[in-house]
């Protein structure tokens, strides 16, 4: 089961956003089985074969969070008309979430342009972050901030909370990826050659 503690911006090391992001902290996500589980329980996207297709889209390319699962849950009951009515608007939610994915992705690979080595960060140091968890053999096991040469977990802080498509736990002196969404906005970036990606 997921487990969610509720932090500020002020006291975590995590990355936290505006939004439902700013509330919920992911300690861990539902597994597959137990999203759908959770889908069927509230009777959302299980009418046939097209609605249980975005299921698995949401839980394997958007994210497992409870919380995330229930917007797609409210939006789902919430829309009047037949299932193929209700699971366009889930769908529409799930596009407009990776195109936020894709944005907070880029802004990261983006992040310290200009700044000159030494600063709390450069470019390169970011990307490569961002490439070793693209890399990572498990995702889910994130990367050892011991394999970096990055600043320490205290001045990551305010630079993730900044650039949400990462998130670092001090208790496992790991990141991670915020959601798999993030994850696979990345890998759009790989599979486009995207000079973003280089050193």
């Amino acid at each position: 089961v997921a487990g969610v503690i509720v932090l500020s911006n002020s006291t975590s090391v995590f990355a936290l956003t505006n939004g439902v992001r700013q509330v919920q902290l992911v300690v861990d996500a539902l597994t597959e089985e137990e999203a759908n589980a959770y889908f069927d329980r509230y009777g959302v996207l299980n009418s046939d074969e097209e609605d249980r297709a975005l299921r698995r889209r949401i839980v394997q390319d958007d994210t497992a969070i409870i919380g995330i699962l229930e917007k797609y849950a409210e939006i789902y009951e919430g829309t009047t008309g037949d299932a193929a009515a209700k699971r366009a608007a889930a769908e529409a939610m799930f596009d407009e979430r990776a195109v936020e994915a894709d944005t907070d992705v880029e802004k990261l690979l983006k992040f310290g342009r200009g700044v000159e080595k030494g600063s709390e960060f450069d470019v390169a140091e970011m990307r490569k972050l961002v490439k070793m968890l693209l890399d990572a053999a498990t995702p889910e096991d994130g990367v050892f901030d011991t394999d970096l040469d990055l600043p320490t977990a205290k001045r990551v802080a305010p630079v993730l909370a900044e650039y949400p498509a990462l998130r670092y736990n001090p208790d496992t002196s790991r990141y991670y990826w915020y959601e798999t969404r993030h994850r696979r906005a990345a890998e759009r970036f790989k599979r486009a050659k995207s000079p973003l990606l280089r050193p």
